[in-house]
């Protein structure tokens, strides 16, 4: 029997139905539960699927290069230099928790605060409640590329750059799922680019913030977070 070659790339959603949305998100958990039921010796029904939360979960920094405990999916770095940079650090996952990535959102849509105000993603000054879409602030993503580093070894590099070919729902989902296992090592890499300047490539701009939500979920047993 032919083996299968592993499936790690991005397919943004609006090149998927709906169908075939859920249809991924509920094999990702089902084949999720059972791997954590047969590591931890628990029956399923002791168990609990729940969203992923950014800090405590994945442990990912709000601020680059300082652990901050806001559970936030806004990750900001103070460098201007072109290449990868740790929005996770080197991490351990929890005794019992697992989680599940397979996929990623950009939230960076923003309102101008006032008639001087600088938005995150633009560098020019904005009008009062003036409403900015991915695709009017100059394509100024200053991150390409995610990466997910799981015991050592480099599980997936996701081109999030197919976001940019779309409006206003810049999601994109993954055939097969990056599952970090309890008391596994864990990093997660952002790599930072050009922004694009009146069609010319500048420096990474410090202190933007990278509105990118992983997708996934968290398995741990019920009541080592909430008991519903």
């Amino acid at each position: 029997m032919a083996t299968r070659a592993a499936q790690v790339y991005l397919i943004p959603i609006q090149e998927l139905t709906p169908g075939a949305v859920g249809a991924i998100r509920n094999q990702v958990i089902e084949n999720l539960v059972a791997q954590v039921a047969r590591e931890t010796n628990l029956p399923e029904e002791k168990l609990i699927v729940r969203d992923i939360r950014p800090y405590e979960d994945l442990q990912m920094y709000t601020v680059g290069g300082t652990d901050a405990t806001g559970e936030r999916w806004g990750f900001t770095d103070a460098g201007t230099t072109v290449g990868f940079v740790n929005a996770s650090g080197a991490k351990t996952m929890g005794d019992q928790r697992y989680v599940a990535l397979f996929g990623v959102r950009d939230r960076s849509m923003y309102y101008g605060a006032s008639g001087s105000a600088t938005v995150s993603y633009l560098t020019a000054t904005v009008a009062v409640g003036s409403f900015y879409g991915p695709n009017t602030r100059g394509n100024k993503q200053v991150i390409s590329l995610i990466k997910i580093i799981v015991g050592g070894a480099d599980k997936v590099t996701w081109d999030i750059s197919c976001l940019r070919a779309y409006g206003d729902a810049q999601v994109a989902i993954s055939p097969a799922a990056i599952i970090i296992p309890q008391n596994t090592s864990f990093q997660i890499q952002y790599y930072k680019t050009g922004s694009i300047e009146v069609g010319a490539l500048t420096a990474p701009v410090a202190s933007e913030v990278a509105w990118l939500q992983l997708l996934g979920v968290t398995v741990e047993p019920r009541g080592k977070t909430i008991s519903p």
